[in-house]
Parts: C-alpha cells; structure tokens; sequence
C-alpha cells in the first residue's frame, strides 16, 4: 500500500473524528448556554466549558504534532535525496533570517496596558512590530515578483 493511500485513510479518520467532536462540543455548548440563559458561549463560567472544548482541543493539538512530523520527515528526506536543493534551502533560510533581522532591529516597543488591565512588556511588542514588518516585507516582495514576472511575460509575447 503506497504511502499516499494511508495518508489519505489518516485525513479521513481524523476529519471524521473531528466532524463528530465538532458536533458534541456545540450541541453541547448549545445546551449549556440555554441551560444558563447566556447569550454566547464566552457568557458560560470555564468550568463548564471545558469538557466539550478539551477533547477537540486535543485532536487539534495531535493533528498539528502529526502534521508537523510528516512535514519535517519528508523534508529531510528530499534534502537527502536531493543534494543541490539543500543549497538553495539554505539560501532561503539565511535571506529569511535577514529579513527577520532587519525587521527586529528595526522595531519598536515599549509597554502596554490594553483596556482590560492586560500588560505587555517592551519585547513582546517589540516581537509582535517585527512579525508585522516581516509579513510586510514578504508581501511587497511577492506582489513585486508577480508584478515583475507579468511584465516579463508580456513583453516576451
């Protein structure tokens, strides 16, 4: 059996799994909120939310380690079977730890309290301005790749 055929059977299962714990956690949650008059869930005290949030908080949390496995698996594997893309990965890797470099140092920070009394330290905002500029920067940089190849493509024709 390939590879791909049990990976499938896997996505099939979990989303099955999902679908049903989906559908326990809101009519779950549904009857909660009418039991205790609440208007919406986030109205309910946690204590008893957490029953039918936890288990589909879990099969979350394994489909993500899952996920990230196979991931890294079939990455070093292409790596292996690949020398030559093991140096433009690495060429990836470095522009984009400049890129998240020149984003932090360019960054600002300094303590916040929002609203609600919650506080936030210089660092965290700090980090939170560079992830910004970061996605900033990787935006401007596709629309131009885009822009850039449109126009080749149109004057080549």
């Amino acid at each position: 059996m390939k590879i791909s055929k049990i990976v499938s059977y896997l996505v099939l299962a979990v989303g099955l799994l999902s679908g049903v714990l989906l559908w326990t956690m809101s009519s779950g949650l549904s009857a909660l909120i009418l039991e205790n008059g609440a208007e919406e869930a986030l109205d309910l005290p946690l204590s008893e939310t957490i029953p039918y949030v936890s288990p589909l908080y879990n099969v979350a949390l394994a489909v993500i380690v899952i996920l990230l496995i196979v991931t890294v698996i079939t990455i070093v594997k292409g790596l292996i079977s690949n020398p030559s893309s093991l140096k433009k990965t690495l060429i990836g890797v470095v522009i984009f730890g400049i890129v998240v470099a020149i984003a932090y140092v360019t960054a600002t920070g300094e303590d916040v309290t929002l609203i609600d009394g919650t506080q936030y330290g210089a660092g965290t905002v700090k980090w939170v301005d560079a992830g910004l500029k970061v996605f900033y920067i990787l935006i401007a940089t596709s629309l131009g790749a885009m822009v850039v190849s449109g126009v080749k493509k149109s004057i080549g024709k």
